[in-house]
């Protein structure tokens, strides 16, 4: 993974920042539920777009021994 303009911290250096492991496995946790709410407003928004999208479009049937 690629990262730019941040540094990255470890948990076994987190320490050296300020804090206890404790304290920033509850921070994680604490973001847990932010990140599911923003992924579900996000899966949202692209079935949104994608049923604008699709809408109208015309289907084919297709019958018994049609060649496709």
């Amino acid at each position: 993974m690629l990262v730019y303009e941040r540094k990255p911290t470890l948990v076994m250096n987190y320490r050296k920042h300020g804090g206890s492991i404790m304290e920033r496995l509850l921070e994680i946790t604490e973001k847990v539920s932010q990140l599911r709410e923003a992924a579900k407003r996000a899966i949202q928004k692209s079935q949104a777009e994608l049923d604008k999208k699709f809408k109208g479009m015309k289907t084919q049937e297709f019958q018994k021994e049609d060649l496709v």
